[in-house]
C-alpha cells in the first residue's frame, strides 16, 4: 500500500504506511531573525533538543534539510541600503512513536 497523506495540522503531518503512523515535524531557522552571536546550527540544536525532551518515546525514521532563499522585496530599498534576501533553513524529522 503506498503512503497516503492523512492530515496536516500546523507543521505536523501524519502519514500512514504499512499500518504504521509516521509523523513529520518541521523546524525552521530564519537567518535574519537569529539573535546576535547565535549560529543557525546552535539555534536548530536548541529546537531539536526541546522537541526530544517533550517526546521521549519516539523512533527517528529519517531527516531532511532544505534551504529556501527569497529575493528581497523591490520596494524594500531605502537610500543607500540594499535589501537582502531572506534565507530560511528547514529541518524535518520523520518519526514514529515507540509503544
Amino acid at each position: 500500500m503506498p503512503a497516503t497523506l492523512f492530515g496536516i495540522v500546523g507543521l505536523v503531518a501524519v502519514v500512514i504506511q504499512n499500518n504504521h503512523i509516521m509523523k513529520a515535524k518541521v523546524f525552521d531557522v530564519v537567518l535574519h531573525k537569529l539573535p546576535p552571536g547565535k549560529s543557525p546550527a546552535s539555534f536548530l540544536e536548541e529546537q531539536l533538543n526541546e522537541f526530544f525532551k517533550q517526546h521521549l518515546k519516539i523512533q527517528l525514521v529519517a531527516t531532511h534539510m532544505n534551504t529556501l532563499i527569497l529575493p528581497p522585496e523591490r520596494n524594500a530599498m531605502r537610500g543607500s541600503e540594499a535589501a537582502e534576501p531572506t534565507v530560511i533553513i528547514f529541518s524535518t524529522l520523520f518519526y514514529t512513536h515507540e509503544p
